[in-house]
C-alpha cells in the first residue's frame, strides 16, 4: 500500500478534481511544523513525485486550520472503529490523493476500498500499490457499478473526506442511501457545513480558481435520519474544537475562539458521525 518512490506522475486534472491536491500541500505544510496535528510524512514526498505546480496552491494554507484538524479526527474515529472491528470494510469515498491507508495501522485482516472518479483513481494507481487488503476502484460516488466490488458480509466503514459539501443534495442523499442498502451496518464519517456557508464559499479562492461549488449543506444532522432509512446520528465535532487548535499560530487562534463563541459560525465546518 505504500507509494512507490520511483514513480512521477503528470497531474491533469481540473475543476472540482483538481481541488484534491490543496488538502495534500496544506498536510505537507502541517507536516514541516514544529508541532504538526497530522504529521503526515508521505504528503511531501508525494508532492515530488507529481508533475504539477504546487505553487498555485500556496493560498491554501490558511486551511492549515481545517484540513489538518479534520483529517486527524477522522483518522481517531477510522482507528477506534478498526480496533473494534479488525474484519471491517472501509470505504474511502473521493479519496483523491489521501494517505490514509497508508499513515494508520490498519489490520491485516481488514479490506480496504480507495474510491474515486477514473482520473483521480488512475493518478492514484500510478504512485500506489494495491496488495491483498488494499484496492483501488474508479467510480462516481452517486453510481452503484463498483459497489458490487465491495463486500457486505463485514462490518462497514465509510469515511468520505472533503465530498459532502461539492455535492448537489439529491446526490448526496442518492450516495447515502445506496451505501446504507449495500452494506450490512456500520458507520458513515463525512465533514459538512451549514446552509449558511454556501453563499460565502463562492468568495473563497479554491472555489473561484477551480470552478467548484458548495451544493449541499446539513442544517440538523437528524434530518438525515428521517431521510436515509437506518441511519442514526452519533457525533456532530466542530472543527473550532479541535485540541491542536494551541498549535496554530496566535491571530489563527483568536479567530477560533471567536467562532466557537458563536454556534452558526462554530458548526459552520463540522464533521458528522453516523451508525447505519
Amino acid at each position: 500500500m505504500s507509494p512507490d518512490p520511483a514513480r512521477v506522475a503528470a497531474v491533469r486534472l481540473t475543476g472540482v478534481q483538481e481541488t484534491l491536491l490543496a488538502p495534500l500541500y496544506v498536510r505537507a505544510l502541517d507536516n514541516r511544523a514544529p508541532r504538526p496535528v497530522l504529521g503526515d510524512r508521505m504528503a511531501e514526498p508525494l508532492m515530488r513525485r507529481l508533475d504539477y505546480d504546487f505553487r498555485k496552491m500556496r493560498f491554501a494554507g490558511r486551511d492549515r486550520r481545517t484540513v489538518p484538524f479534520r483529517a486527524r479526527k477522522l483518522d481517531e474515529w477510522t482507528a477506534a472503529f478498526l480496533g473494534a472491528h479488525p474484519d471491517a470494510v472501509v470505504v474511502h469515498l473521493a479519496c483523491g490523493l489521501d494517505t490514509r491507508a497508508q499513515r494508520l495501522d490498519v489490520p491485516r485482516t481488514a479490506l480496504w476500498f480507495d474510491v474515486d472518479l477514473p482520473d483521480v483513481t488512475a493518478l492514484r494507481r500510478e504512485l500506489f500499490e494495491e496488495s491483498d487488503g488494499y484496492r483501488m476502484l474508479a467510480g462516481s460516488v452517486v453510481e452503484t457499478d463498483w459497489l458490487g466490488e465491495v463486500p457486505r458480509d463485514r462490518p462497514a466503514l465509510v469515511v468520505a473526506e472533503g465530498l459532502a459539501p461539492y455535492l448537489a443534495e439529491d446526490d448526496g442523499l442518492t450516495m447515502l442511501r445506496n451505501l446504507t442498502a449495500h452494506l450490512s451496518g456500520g458507520e458513515i464519517l463525512f465533514d459538512a457545513v451549514l446552509p449558511w456557508t454556501r453563499h460565502i464559499a463562492r468568495y473563497a479562492r479554491l472555489i473561484r480558481q477551480t470552478g467548484a461549488s458548495f451544493g449541499w449543506a446539513v442544517a440538523d444532522p437528524r434530518d438525515l435520519e428521517r431521510q436515509v432509512p437506518g441511519l442514526r446520528a452519533l457525533d456532530e465535532w466542530a472543527l473550532c474544537d479541535s485540541p491542536y487548535a494551541d498549535r496554530l499560530p496566535p491571530r489563527d487562534r483568536l479567530v477560533l475562539g471567536a467562532m466557537r463563541a458563536v454556534r452558526p459560525l462554530r458548526y459552520a465546518y463540522r464533521l458528522l458521525r453516523y451508525r447505519f
